[in-house]
């Protein structure tokens, strides 16, 4: 292959492509290497400014540097859980690569294996890298490490080999569409993928609601987890996305219940309302509850699910997730109340609230049905003209109901919970706070949600007639103060803010689909999208109609990018015969002119008249400055005739 022709490598060219080539590939390699290993690559960079040809001691002692530095950067990662996620392998095979390609590289002659060296970095990097930035990046590799073949190959102009590998790039699109769907990747469970900027920690529930200065207020726009939904998104009051459930009220925060309490969640018999079906990405929390919609039907793969519908792994999430759920959002399940549960939903802290107990009491005396009491709750709260407000005045901890109901009057959903959930149980109402994200549509595109930090909610379920009821506490203010308007304003249709987050949330809706139909897609996709193709003919009509659409697109780009690139108006006229006298076997040399290319022409061709007749009016009109429209004309009169002869 003369590509692989190392003879012709002699000149300096190559090596500055190749190392071109490297500097591509190797940068997101870069920002997962060691630093003992950068430190070798920057001795290995020193050690290539010098001219002259290293000796065998050279290349032994970098050797031996690049090996120990090695050792210092994979020192103590040797360990099972590393081992069986791939990761540690992978960064070992990367760092022997780059000891093995530094080391070539001084020698400086080019070999197979510094061909093929830039094609591995590039394939390995996507162990640590899966993002859309990742994947638009390689696209770019691919294209430059074609167009720097292609320029040593053709040796021309910049813009010819550019142009070349446009075309070229464009016809393998449909192949690469074709393996992509045929032969997706392989997926390795428990590997760890995505830029550092997505290892951020999100705001996650851990178990426990305070009421002081920790409590549950976090007004940021950073998204938590994204939804896909298999059909329409549901209406705004059915999505909450359920995260701990909580019991136990201690003085300034709440906790759930002992996890030995919690039994395997078992679903219904009976049949069931309607299924909603959604897809969620789950940010890093550092926690280990999954986000669900009530009620989840069953656990994601390697989540459990207990009685109450909460759902945890084993793990605090460290890294983006992705799982698929199934909630049944009509439906309210009876099941009976465990002696201990009913304990733990009815206690309260007796005679720390006395206003509260004495208001509760007179209304157990008026109501002997729970529903009718948890509705006179309801009215109780309405009454005191209580305010919404993100920046509450600090709660009286020891008397934390009447402080809120009858003192300070204001707070937002965690205060409004707790006080509900105190009342109902003096009411002789059990009662537990429910702590996830209350969604908001207008942060949503077609089938798609974003949940962000200040969807953070807080509510209370009451349990009544053998059912657990969902009660929205924060409904029952009378008003919202300034501040938390503004700030509740700025996400209401038609505000500059939101205009700004709705570009922002279409930018992220168009991510969202790349990474649903091109990061994600495996082996379960694929046999998913067999499975459609297979119950639904027009599913394939369709598919085949847009594929077909897409290559005859590509066909009419790479067309048009094969004309040449003319920017004279003299030579442009003159091109078609020089690409049909270039098919007979006549080539313009690079450093031959139009005259003697013509000349030599006719050498071969003494009959040919057209051909002297536009060697006469080129020069004439080039350098004789004749620019009539009669010139012009007899011209390509005499081009057209030249072009029948020459066919």
């Amino acid at each position: 292959m003369r590509f692989l022709n190392t003879s012709r490598f002699t000149d300096r060219t190559p090596l500055r492509l190749l190392d071109l080539a490297y500097a591509v590939v190797l940068l997101p390699v870069l920002l997962v290497t060691k630093a003992p290993m950068l430190l070798f690559l920057l001795v290995g960079g020193l050690l290539l400014l010098f001219r002259k040809k290293p000796t065998g001691m050279t290349l032994t002692l970098t050797a031996l540097f690049g090996l120990l530095m090695l050792f210092f950067s994979l020192y103590g990662a040797f360990n099972f859980s590393g081992l069986s996620r791939l990761k540690i392998f992978i960064e070992l095979l990367i760092d022997i690569l780059l000891i093995a390609t530094v080391l070539q590289r001084l020698t400086r002659r080019i070999n197979f294996y510094l061909l093929v060296s830039p094609i591995l970095f590039m394939a390995l990097s996507l162990f640590f890298f899966h993002s859309i930035p990742m994947l638009i990046y390689v696209v770019v590799e691919i294209f430059v490490l074609l167009w720097m073949i292609l320029t040593h190959r053709m040796e021309g102009r910049l813009t010819e080999t550019v142009r070349m590998a446009g075309i070229l790039f464009l016809f393998s699109l449909p192949w690469v569409v074709v393996l992509f769907l045929f032969f997706p990747r392989i997926s390795f469970e428990h590997a760890s993928y995505g830029f550092r900027g997505d290892g951020t920690t999100r705001m996650g529930h851990g178990g426990t609601m305070y009421l002081d200065g920790k409590a549950l207020l976090v007004p940021s726009g950073r998204i938590v987890m994204e939804v896909g939904f298999e059909g329409r998104i549901p209406d705004p009051n059915r999505l909450y996305f359920r995260g701990t459930t909580l019991y136990t009220q201690r003085k300034d925060h709440w906790e759930p219940l002992a996890p030995v309490r919690h039994q395997p969640y078992q679903p219904p018999p009976t049949r069931t309302p309607s299924l909603t079906r959604y897809k969620v990405t789950l940010y890093p929390t550092q926690k280990r509850w999954l986000y669900l919609l009530e009620m989840p039907r069953s656990a994601p793969e390697d989540a459990r699910m207990d009685s109450d519908s909460v759902v945890t792994v084993t793990k605090p999430i460290e890294e983006p997730i992705h799982y698929a759920a199934v909630s049944r959002l009509e439906e309210r399940i009876r099941q009976p109340l465990s002696p201990e549960v009913r304990r733990a939903a009815l206690r309260y802290p007796a005679g720390d609230n006395p206003r509260t107990e004495h208001l509760t009491a007179d209304i157990v005396r008026a109501y002997p049905d729970p529903q009718q009491r948890a509705r006179a709750i309801v009215r109780l709260f309405r009454e005191q003209n209580l305010t919404y407000t993100l920046r509450p005045e600090p709660l009286d901890l020891n008397r934390s109901v009447d402080s809120f109901l009858f003192k300070k009057r204001a707070g937002y959903c965690v205060h409004f919970a707790s006080a509900f959930a105190l009342s109902a149980r003096m009411a002789g109402i059990p009662s537990r706070i429910v702590t996830g994200y209350k969604a908001d549509t207008t942060d949503s595109i077609e089938h798609y949600l974003v949940v962000k930090e200040h969807d953070a909610h807080a509510w209370v379920e009451l349990y009544l007639d053998n059912r657990w009821q969902r009660y929205e506490t924060t409904a029952y203010a009378a008003r919202v103060d300034t501040d938390t308007a503004a700030f509740l304003r700025q996400r209401q249709p038609g505000s500059t803010h939101n205009l700004l987050s709705r570009l922002n949330l279409y930018l992220m809706y168009l991510k969202y689909r790349v990474e649903t139909w091109i990061l994600y897609y495996n082996h379960f996709r694929q046999i998913q999208l067999l499975e459609t193709a297979r119950n639904d003919p027009t599913f394939v009509y369709r598919t085949v109609g847009i594929f077909a659409g897409i290559v005859l697109l590509i066909l009419l780009l790479a067309l048009r990018l094969r004309r040449p690139v003319c920017h004279d108006p003299l030579l442009c006229r003159i091109a078609p015969l020089l690409t049909s006298l270039k098919k007979q076997g006549y080539v313009r040399r690079e450093d031959e002119t139009l005259h003697a290319f013509f000349l030599r022409c006719r050498r071969d061709h003494p009959a040919a008249k057209p051909l002297e007749t536009i060697d006469h009016l080129y020069e004439r009109i080039r350098y004789g400055g004749d620019t009539s429209p009669e010139s012009i004309a007899r011209l390509e009169q005499a081009i057209r005739q030249a072009i029948r002869e020459v066919r």
